[in-house]
């Protein structure tokens, strides 16, 4: 169709833009930022607290599932609920990510918009045999494929529309309905299987359109307030349409909640007594009416917007790089889990809860166990001293310097101070070369359409036990704190208008040179990523080279973004190439890897004097000289 070979020339355009380097143009709708600074909410809102032993479960046990995820080399989780019997008996983070923030659920949002329909389909509104087309009868479209014409609500479900408009479209257009609309199908509806965040999103559409509000205003009376889930954060698209596959801002706890609900069949006691909140009926159709995703393996199945979980009659709302919430019937459980892995649906972190939440989990008892101190105490300290990035985590002292009865809650030893090393580069400033290295990373900058400029200038300053960098981006101007050889800091940067809280943590050291050098670490806490920023300083310090990586790595990111671009044809095809790929990933890894160089700031003013001064025969010779 016409309109699908629009698409993959705008797709063809967005590769083009990213390849040349052209960030900030690479969507054709601008950047709106979230005016709401984001704050930490620790509270529970309703949800009862208990010991381990006191719900039937060993505390060892559970000790045993932090320490196999935090050992875990393929994974990299943030924090983790787990609720046995609607309580919660435990909930780690980990440093410096925190349970108090909402953090991206990614595809885990599409499990909400399921309960939105099923709340609909209760209201009366729309039926799940509803044709698609039926509802946006208005829209322009002029030819029409015939098998988009038969796709049905529950199609959009389960994920068997088969319609070739996916996630990668929606970067270059601006009206998403539309160019859903306008294009074909795979296959004929009903008959496959074939993720897509889209379907999703036109759900969320046609929502919005029967219900007569944003999805997140629907949702408050019928879903959030009853749970006791703060007012959360959607993403809408440039539109104005909830995005609905993606998009969603959710705690940890609140995500544990949402699978506490259906684990109850969609009932929950609220404060003026138990309440039917989801349709139980719709709960059961949910669960029990999969499809099978892939045909060499049984235990897959994918239901109204949620996955099987390869335990029996478990099931799991799931999100890109780590975000689960794991419904166990059988031992009346539920884990939630966001995380930085490079993973989509199943990864080790599910075999891990696969292992310690099986049937047979020997931690597990039907009923309460005599209380064990000890047990708890360790469950306790493995809590407090988890770390999202290993490389951060303090150096230990001596044991020598510990007295013998120190605890854990007594104040901790006083900061290493700076070392000798670093104090000249107190106060220092160092303008940078244009580039591409940014301080957010770049799959961050992907996903939220948020292109700040360049950093083009950095001030160090230190303290014991903090590192204090300024970053200038454009015109705007970050100050963070790191903790230096330290537990990491919590600060807040800004970007185009949006703040991020962020958590850092910087280490001095000196390489093979004897060359100072300063690796700091920046974790945005409501997001998978964190920045990896290396500051080589020499020539005594006079200059600066910044090396730039992140966590999740660009690879796997770039893997998935190619991914999405399967079944054009025409020139998208271009970019399924081997040939054409192995480019793309290099200058996407060129780009998401830079580096910069910098001279410190009055040393520059010094050689622009001496620039002057010299005869205009040595120009040139003065301008090689410094680029080397």
């Amino acid at each position: 169709m016409m309109v699908d070979f629009v698409s993959q020339m705008k797709t063809v355009n967005l590769m083009m833009s990213l390849v040349q380097g052209n960030l900030e143009r690479c969507t054709p709708y601008p950047f709106i930022p979230c005016t709401e600074k984001p704050m930490p909410d620790r509270s529970l809102y309703g949800l009862e607290t208990s010991t381990p032993e006191a719900q039937g479960v060993e505390s060892a046990w559970l000790n045993g599932f932090f320490c196999a995820l935090y050992d875990c080399k393929t994974i990299h989780v943030h924090s983790v609920a787990v609720l046995r019997h609607g309580k919660l008996i435990a909930e780690g983070s980990f440093k410096p990510y925190t349970a108090a923030y909402p953090h991206m659920q990614f595809s885990l949002s599409k499990s909400v918009v399921g309960m939105a329909v099923g709340l609909a389909v209760q209201e009366g509104l729309l039926s799940i045999e509803d044709k698609l087309v039926d509802f946006f009868a208005d829209d322009r479209t002029l030819f029409r494929s015939q098998k988009l014409g038969t796709v049905t609500i529950k199609h959009l479900l389960q994920m068997t529309a088969g319609v070739k408009y996916n996630e990668i479209f929606s970067e270059t257009d601006r009206d998403w309905v539309h160019g859903y609309l306008s294009s074909d199908c795979a296959f004929e509806p009903g008959t496959d299987f074939y993720y897509n965040s889209m379907n999703s999103y036109m759900l969320s559409a046609v929502l919005e359109k029967v219900t007569g509000m944003p999805l997140v205003e629907y949702l408050m009376p019928r879903l959030f307030e009853p749970l006791q889930i703060p007012r959360p954060r959607w993403d809408v698209c440039p539109m104005g349409i909830t995005k609905g596959g993606w998009g969603l801002y959710l705690r940890t706890i609140d995500m544990a909640k949402l699978g506490q609900l259906y684990l109850q069949n969609g009932r929950w006691q609220c404060a003026d007594g138990p309440r039917q909140i989801i349709p139980e009926q719709w709960v059961s159709d949910s669960i029990n009416g999969m499809v099978q995703t892939s045909p060499n393996n049984r235990d897959s199945g994918y239901g109204y917007q949620l996955w099987r979980f390869p335990v029996e009659k478990a099931f799991q709302y799931s999100g890109v790089y780590g975000q689960h919430v794991i419904v166990l019937p059988h031992l009346d459980a539920v884990v939630a889990m966001t995380s930085g892995s490079q993973t989509f649906v199943s990864d080790e972190a599910s075999e891990i809860t696969k292992k310690y939440f099986a049937r047979d989990a020997e931690g597990f008892h039907d009923a309460p166990l005599p209380s064990n101190i000890r047990a708890l105490r360790k469950l306790k300290e493995t809590l407090a001293h988890l770390y999202a990035v290993k490389e951060t985590i303090p150096p230990q002292p001596p044991r020598s310097a510990l007295p013998f009865f120190r605890r854990d809650n007594q104040e901790e030893l006083a900061p290493r101070p700076v070392p000798e090393f670093a104090k000249p580069l107190d106060g220092r400033i160092y303008r940078l070369e244009n580039g591409y290295g940014s301080v957010m990373p770049l799959a961050l900058q992907i996903f939220t359409n948020n292109f700040p400029p360049a950093m083009n200038e950095v001030t160090f300053g230190f303290t014991p036990g903090l590192c204090h960098i300024c970053l200038r981006c454009g015109e705007e101007n970050s100050t963070l704190t790191a903790g230096l050889e330290n537990e990491p800091f919590r600060s807040n940067v800004t970007y185009n208008g949006e703040t991020y809280p962020v958590g850092s943590s910087a280490r001095l050291t000196t390489d093979e040179d004897d060359r100072p050098v300063l690796k700091l670490y920046i974790s945005f806490l409501q997001s998978p990523f964190t920045r990896v920023m290396k500051f080589i300083f020499y020539e005594d310090a006079e200059k600066l080279l910044v090396r730039f990586d992140e966590q999740p790595s660009i690879s796997e990111s770039t893997e998935m973004l190619l991914s999405l671009m399967g079944g054009g044809s025409g020139m998208q095809k271009l970019f399924n190439d081997e040939m054409a790929q192995k480019k793309l990933r290099g200058r996407l890894t060129e780009i998401s890897l830079p580096k910069l160089h910098g001279v410190r700031a009055d040393l520059r003013k010094e050689q622009a004097e001496m620039k002057a001064e010299v005869p205009a025969v040595d120009t040139d010779k003065s301008k090689a000289d410094l680029s080397e």
